[in-house]
């Protein structure tokens, strides 16, 4: 499969996972898998979580607040426009979900976890568990479960572009200390400072000439989900590459691909740092990865 790369933040995952996340600090620790994590005493454990069933529809926000410089009555037109595009992509996504019955994208984020797994001694259980509660309270009960002293967390978000022109899929990456720090509560384990690592990977593959919402969302369906099923099997596949690669960022390459040297660009929705460009895909940096291509039929 060709590849063009764009590195950008996810969302993570959640992640919701549509638009890059914001832009961190090139030099921020929880970007760069500390050495003290590659030599915790028997490894990191790792637990792959997927929290959804079925694939997401993204959801563009109403700004009429913004615009009428907020008051009770924007809320409530935001509210009610949000709403309605809501159940229309609740309406328009249900012929993909039920095409996508029987695609196993569990078994894909499993696989391409153990994909990086293999690479990294450190990473220490010959199979990952496997979870959907990503809640702070799930991921502190995976924590107190752990066999090891660390856990490796890997996170994935699947969903559709608000127009439906794209399928996304993001992995978030948080290693997490069993030890509950004095005075605290056990999910304070999985607060953003107390973490080792955080990063997120994500891939985007866009419809070939998207038309509306309607028509992209038949298209994705159309044959059994052919077209869903290979973008969603293609962006697997390219995080199994991105995940690798941002676990053996280092700091320097972190402020390197920050540099103002890298042209800002904007694709499907996401903007970053252009890190490379060709006929496989695009690559941006927004304190994470994202790959963007455009689906071949």
């Amino acid at each position: 499969m060709k590849h063009k790369i764009i590195v950008g933040g996810l969302m993570a995952a959640s992640l919701a996972l549509c638009a890059a996340g914001p832009v961190i600090a090139a030099s921020a620790p929880k970007n760069v898998v500390p050495e003290a994590s590659k030599s915790v005493e028997g490894g990191l454990g790792v637990q792959v979580l997927v929290a959804q069933s079925e694939i997401k529809s993204n959801i563009n926000p109403s700004y009429v607040s913004v615009a009428m410089a907020g008051g009770v009555l924007a809320a409530l037109i935001d509210a009610k426009i949000e709403s309605d595009r809501a159940k229309r992509a609740e309406m328009e996504i249900a012929p993909l979900r039920t095409a996508l019955t029987g695609f196993d994208v569990d078994g894909l984020a499993t696989d391409t976890t153990k994909a990086t797994m293999a690479r990294y001694p450190w990473l220490s259980v010959a199979t990952p568990a496997f979870g959907r509660d990503s809640s702070l309270l799930g991921k502190s009960a995976a924590l107190d479960a752990a066999a090891t002293n660390e856990v490796a967390f890997f996170e994935y978000i699947y969903d559709l572009a608000p127009d439906f022109s794209t399928i996304r899929v993001s992995l978030n990456m948080q290693f997490a200390n069993k030890a509950l720090p004095e005075g605290k509560k056990p999910e304070s384990r999985l607060a953003p400072r107390e973490l080792s690592y955080s990063q997120t990977v994500t891939s985007v593959v866009a419809l070939p000439r998207p038309t509306d919402m309607a028509g992209n969302a038949a298209r994705w369906s159309a044959g059994d989900g052919k077209l869903a099923r290979k973008a969603l099997s293609e962006a697997f596949a390219e995080l199994a590459i991105l995940a690798p690669r941002a676990l053996e960022l280092s700091a320097a390459d972190l402020k390197a691909m920050s540099g103002k040297d890298k042209k800002n660009t904007s694709l499907y929705g996401f903007s970053g740092r252009l890190l490379e460009e060709d006929d496989t895909g695009t690559l941006l940096f927004n304190a994470g990865l994202t790959h963007l291509e455009t689906l071949s039929e």
